[in-house]
C-alpha cells in the first residue's frame, strides 16, 4: 500500500490539469474517433501497470548487497514516477474517485528494493520488476528474468558518444561500438512484424498501460505463431493512423533524413518513457 499522506496543492490534480484533460477525452477523442460503451464512463476495476527494469549496471559501481542498490540501478525511474502520478490523477478524475495518497520517487525505491530482497532475486542480474497498481493505493510487484542489454536505448544511441546527451544514465552502455552492433545484429532480435486490418478505437486504455488490455490481446489473434515470442502486430486508429504495436511502442525512421519519429499522442498511443527522448 503507497502510504496515505497530507498531500500539498501541487501534487494532486489542478483546475489547469483537469480542463486538459477534459479538453483531449471529452471533445477531441470524443469528436473525431468512435468510442466504445463506457469508454467515458468505465468500470474502475483495473490495475495501473508500470514496467520497471533493475539493472546492476546502470550505476557508476554495480551494487553486490541488497543495500547498496540506489535509485540509478532502475532504468527511468523518475519518468515511471511521472507517469504513475499522471496515470493515477487521470483515473481518479475519469472515475470520480479521491486521489487521498501521494506517489513519490523514495517510496517506490523502497518498495522495488524490498521485492528484490524478498523474492531472493541476483543482485548482479537484470530483472524486469511488473507493477500492478491499485486506484487505491496497493500495489503487487512481481519480477522476472530478462535477457542482459549492452544497450538498452538501442536505436537512440548506437554508438557510444550518442549516450552524452542522456547523461543521467550515468555509465551505463559505455561498451565499444562494435560489441553493440554486433549484439543489434543478431538474429533472435529481428522480430515478424504484422498489421491489423481492424481498426482500434481509442480510449484511455490505449493511452495510458493498464490491466484492461482487451484492445491488445484482439489484435494479437492475427498473428499466425510462426515465431513465438518474437512476433509483433501494428495497431491503427479509425482515422488510419498508426499508434503502437500491441506489446510495444513504435518509430518510424524517415527516408529522406534518417530521423527517428513516432506517433503523436493524440492518436491514441501509449505515451512510452523512451518514446519521449526522441522528442
Amino acid at each position: 500500500m503507497i502510504e496515505a499522506t497530507d498531500v500539498d496543492d501541487s501534487a494532486i490534480s489542478s483546475f489547469e490539469i483537469e480542463e486538459k484533460l477534459k479538453g483531449i477525452y471529452k471533445e477531441y477523442v470524443v469528436s473525431s474517433f468512435p468510442q466504445e460503451p463506457n469508454v467515458i464512463q468505465p468500470n474502475c476495476d483495473f490495475a495501473i501497470l508500470s514496467t520497471i527494469r533493475y539493472d546492476p549496471d546502470i550505476s557508476d559501481v554495480p551494487p553486490v548487497k541488497y543495500e547498496e542498490i540506489t535509485r540509478q540501478n532502475f532504468f527511468l525511474l523518475p519518468e515511471h514516477v511521472k507517469r504513475l502520478r499522471f496515470t493515477f490523477e487521470f483515473f481518479h478524475y475519469l472515475c470520480e474517485t479521491v486521489l487521498d495518497f501521494e506517489i513519490t520517487e523514495e517510496d517506490l525505491l523502497k518498495q522495488l528494493i524490498a521485492c528484490l530482497k524478498s523474492s531472493d532475486a541476483l543482485i548482479l542480474a537484470p530483472h524486469k520488476i511488473r507493477g500492478l497498481f491499485q486506484l487505491d493505493g496497493s500495489v503487487k510487484l512481481e519480477i522476472h528474468n530478462t535477457p542482459i542489454r549492452k544497450n538498452l536505448l538501442g536505436v537512440l544511441c548506437p554508438k557510444v558518444e550518442d549516450m552524452e546527451k542522456f547523461h543521467f544514465l550515468h555509465n551505463f552502455g559505455r561498451r565499444n561500438d562494435n560489441e553493440n552492433e554486433e549484439e543489434e545484429g543478431k538474429s533472435d532480435n529481428i522480430w515478424d512484424v504484422y498489421t491489423n486490418n481492424e481498426s482500434c478505437l481509442i480510449s484511455p486504455f490505449t493511452s495510458f498501460k493498464t490491466t484492461s488490455r482487451d484492445v491488445y490481446n484482439r489484435a494479437r489473434k492475427v498473428l499466425p505463431g510462426l515465431k513465438p515470442g518474437r512476433e509483433e502486430v501494428l495497431l491503427f486508429n479509425t482515422q488510419n493512423h498508426l499508434m503502437e504495436g500491441s506489446i510495444s511502442n513504435v518509430a518510424v525512421k524517415l527516408e529522406e533524413d534518417g530521423k527517428w519519429v513516432t506517433p503523436m499522442l493524440s492518436s491514441g498511443c501509449l505515451c512510452g518513457y523512451e518514446e519521449k527522448l526522441f522528442k
